[in-house]
């Protein structure tokens, strides 16, 4: 009997490592690579088994998310891309003054491509990838036409592969990006959690912390959104793809209600110090936040997902408690009407949850309601390309340092004749990233993998010389570079690096691996792309903060605006609504990358302190902005004098964003100026509302008035301090007139 349940363990962790995202991409490369070796090793044909994975390396790297259909004419354009991009290298790298200046136009070219959306830029990528595959391996290659037929063939293998995996399993992608967003979202609650237990001066650190949180979950948001949109072309029936919208639409609504907070967490653990609901509150968001992984499983390996029962229970539980703790302790009205909606939203989780139980059954039901999703605007191509090629478009920047980069390496290469230096060429497309920060970051990882990947390599090669045992470690360093490299950079570069040292090694029929060359082109390389990206144009995010913070204004005006229109018309997720909250987290999270990238950029410690307390009130204002938005419905309705508030905040908001944007001082705000005497008590109103919360609430009317107009306050203290914070800024640093361009 003890057998049994760790046997089906063992198969659930096998199911759930086989339909792991990175591991199944990783086993079709596998595949892929492991049948040409064979065949290879069979016919005793190695070299050319070589260069044939080499473009199956290639296609998997260039590889987009599309239907059948679309998958299989990007893959027929890709190849003629490919194939004429190998043949341009193989005729013209003899003649260095004819290929050294198609070089840097053909890389200025192909990253261009990123600006006409993801799947032309990484087809631009990946013909970039495999020109420098080939220029790697010109000298190994035995005729003209010897590479450019092998790496286009391997990458037509390894994408005929891909397709027919495809075929089958048509939605698979979209499982898999899916489950990334449950995932995100069950950190989101875990690390929220820990607000209910940590001491005040440990706040600030986790606000921020949760803030990088949602970084990666409004991005997994995001990208699933496009991965249904290329999928839902007119009228669709298909059951799978409704079940995996209606998950979707699921688990943005659980984000809404994740993010909010009705009750400032520093004031509710002083007033409920050590009180036994704050636990029932931590204990409640870890296990729904559990809830929300294995849910995201279920999505992954196509399996029922099963609800705790328990948490049924722990939430009448938690209420009970809130109603015997408020007889023993008489909160004050504000505090006992937060908890208790507090509670309600942590029970709405719970329900969301159920309806995902629902939806994860084989004939789950399903509204017949059309949705529509959010479809990005197609922008005429000349106008288009005009704004590109405008010197404070960030993505134009990006590529003129990374063609003088590739200029600097070719000359270097072309002046000491070094026939297999193109290493030089290969790290800096790796490590040359758009702004600082990413580029020392993605350089202290590419350097550190690379020196593991070439220390690793030299005493493995010495046990085994063998070329079968070479073989073998390049098929095991291929698969662990997939799993690894969205997850562990630094590990992903040092398994790839051992596998393009014996990739070119096998190709090139040497019995001892050349590694001291190797590791002085990716230091030379390195060293390129720092200087690049510190002096050519370099993208301080500290030009971008007034920008930054406009955009994130306007869109929480938005969202505010869209909010106030709901408790009018009733709860309603169209997509009015669901497009202004989107663009509200969206601008948060760009707040925070801004922090992020600005803490290692060599600025005045003022910048620094700016730019995170922007971030840091900007977070803060959307999750009091969420928990107004989640509890938007036809039974509450919000009172005349707070939507004249709310309208006063989101003029504010607008004012604020148009004159960080023209680069011109900041409207006084109207409670200031004496233009309108109502305007005066607007922002802070001690209004009817809060009559309300001078009394114990009687009714569900009371205690929403009550927590409405405390979240309004919040509101308006946050969108004071902003204001405060924009009037900081001199506006000799704007560069809000520049058109926008970013990198894929």
């Amino acid at each position: 009997m003890p057998s049994v349940p760790s046997r089906s363990a063992l198969i659930r962790g096998l199911k759930s490592f086989v339909t792991n995202s990175h591991v199944f991409l990783a086993l079709k490369v596998l595949l892929a690579m492991a049948s040409i070796l064979l065949v290879g090793l069979s016919v005793d044909h190695t070299s050319a088994a070589v260069t044939l994975v080499l473009g199956v390396m290639a296609g998997a790297l260039s590889e987009v998310d599309q239907n059948p259909k679309g998958r299989l004419r990007h893959l027929l354009v890709s190849l003629c891309c490919f194939f004429i991009a190998i043949t341009l290298v193989t005729l013209l790298i003899p003649y260095p003054w004819a290929f050294g200046p198609l070089l840097v136009l053909g890389t200025l070219v192909l990253m261009l491509m990123a600006a006409w959306g993801n799947t032309k830029g990484t087809l631009g990528f990946g013909i970039l990838l495999v020109s420098l595959y080939a220029m790697q391996g010109h000298a190994d290659s035995p005729s003209f036409w010897y590479q450019p037929l092998l790496l286009t063939l391997g990458a037509a293998w390894y994408g005929l592969l891909s397709w027919l995996i495809l075929v089958f399993w048509p939605y698979k992608q979209v499982h898999e990006q899916l489950a990334q967003c449950y995932f995100a979202l069950s950190r989101y609650l875990v690390e929220k959690a820990r607000f209910f237990d940590s001491p005040e001066e440990q706040h600030q650190a986790l606000r921020h912390q949760l803030a990088q949180v949602n970084i990666s979950l409004v991005s997994a948001l995001e990208h699933t959104k496009r991965m249904l949109n290329r999928r839902l072309k007119g009228t669709n029936t298909d059951l799978e793809l409704n079940r995996l919208l209606a998950l979707y639409l699921l688990v943005q609504d659980m984000h809404e209600r994740a993010a909010s907070s009705h009750y400032s967490y520093q004031q509710l653990n002083h007033d409920l110090h050590q009180d036994p609901v704050l636990q029932g509150y931590q204990v409640l968001l870890t296990e729904l936040g559990q809830s929300c992984a294995t849910l995201g499983y279920a999505i992954l390996s196509h399996s029922r997902y099963q609800h705790s029962k328990r948490i049924s229970w722990e939430l009448s539980a938690l209420q009970n408690q809130i109603d015997y703790r408020h007889l023993q302790q008489h909160y004050s009205p504000s505090l006992v009407s937060s908890m208790r909606y507090l509670g309600r939203n942590i029970g709405h989780l719970h329900q969301a949850l159920l309806r995902g139980e629902a939806l994860t059954l084989p004939e789950p039901a399903l509204s017949d309601a059309p949705v529509e999703l959010a479809q990005v605007p197609r922008q005429a191509f000349w106008p288009k390309l005009k704004a590109l090629l405008h010197p404070d478009a960030l993505l134009f920047r990006h590529c003129i340092r990374l063609c003088a980069c590739f200029a600097l390496g070719y000359g270097v290469i072309s002046y000491f004749e070094l026939t297999r230096g193109y290493w030089i060429l290969l790290t800096i497309l790796f490590v040359c990233q758009p702004s600082f920060s990413a580029t020392r970051q993605r350089l202290v990882q590419r350097t550190l993998g690379t020196l593991g990947g070439i220390l690793v390599a030299v005493p493995l090669l010495a046990v085994f010389p063998s070329v079968g045992a070479q073989v073998v470690i390049l098929l095991l360093c291929a698969f662990v570079f997939f799993t690894q490299t969205k997850v562990h950079y630094s590990w992903a570069v040092g398994f790839v690096t051992l596998f393009v040292l014996l990739a070119f090694n096998l190709q090139g029929g040497a019995s001892q691996l050349v590694w001291q060359p190797r590791l002085f082109d990716t230091l030379l390389g390195c060293a390129l792309a720092f200087v690049a990206v510190w002096c050519i144009w370099p993208d301080w995010q500290q030009r971008h903060l007034p920008r930054l913070m406009a955009e994130a204004m306007d869109a929480n005006a938005d969202y505010l605006a869209a909010i106030a229109k709901q408790f009018t018309e009733g709860r309603v997720d169209h997509l009015d609504y669901r497009l202004p909250r989107k663009h509200a987290h969206l601008a948060d999270n760009q707040l925070a990358l801004a922090w992020q990238h600005i803490r290692v950029e060599p600025v005045a410690k003022y910048w620094l302190n700016v730019c995170f307390d922007i971030a840091y009130r900007n977070h803060a204002l959307l999750s009091y902005l969420s928990a107004l938005g989640a509890n938007r419905s036809q039974n509450v309705q919000l009172l005349a004098d707070q939507e004249q508030q709310i309208h006063y905040l989101v003029q504010q908001l607008h004012a604020s964003a148009r004159a960080l944007r023209c680069n011109v001082p900041l409207p006084l705000p109207q409670h200031l100026s004496g233009e309108s005497a109502k305007c005066t008590e607007l922002p802070l109103a001690a209004s009817s509302t809060a009559a309300v919360c001078a009394d114990t609430p009687a009714t569900a009317q009371q205690e929403w008035q009550c927590v409405s107009q405390q979240l309004i306050t919040h509101i308006g203290l946050l969108v004071d301090d902003l204001y405060q914070l924009a009037e900081n800024f001199p506006h000799t640093h704007s560069d809000t007139a520049a058109p926008d361009v970013r990198v894929r």
